[in-house]
């Protein structure tokens, strides 16, 4: 089986964000530099999708790459093997369509 057909398809942004800021021991009012918390709140319960802007910004108020968010949105457990395989489907991505 291809590791495309292993990776969700469908990003859930509101888990991850929920899930690392909660892994750093943010609070929702620890985001208030960031956004706001009405913005917060309909972001972690799926009722709105940030736009890129707002996933900088975010992943700056929490010290961490904008594509970590990316990742662990379509990484439901954070583990290490489902990351690896995204990225490596990333990178066979980037393989197939880069200059040869």
């Amino acid at each position: 089986m291809s590791s495309r057909k292993r990776v969700r398809p469908q990003a859930d942004f509101g888990r991850a964000l929920q899930q690392l800021r909660a892994a750093r021991g943010l609070v929702q009012e620890d985001m208030l530099l960031a956004t706001s918390r009405r913005h917060i709140s309909r972001i972690e319960q799926g009722h709105q999708v940030p736009s890129l802007r707002t996933v900088e910004v975010l992943a700056q108020h929490m010290q961490i790459h904008p594509l970590t968010l990316v990742v662990a949105a379509y990484c439901p457990d954070l583990d290490e093997a489902s990351v690896i395989e995204l990225l490596n489907t990333v990178k066979a991505d980037f393989k197939s369509i880069g200059p040869n």
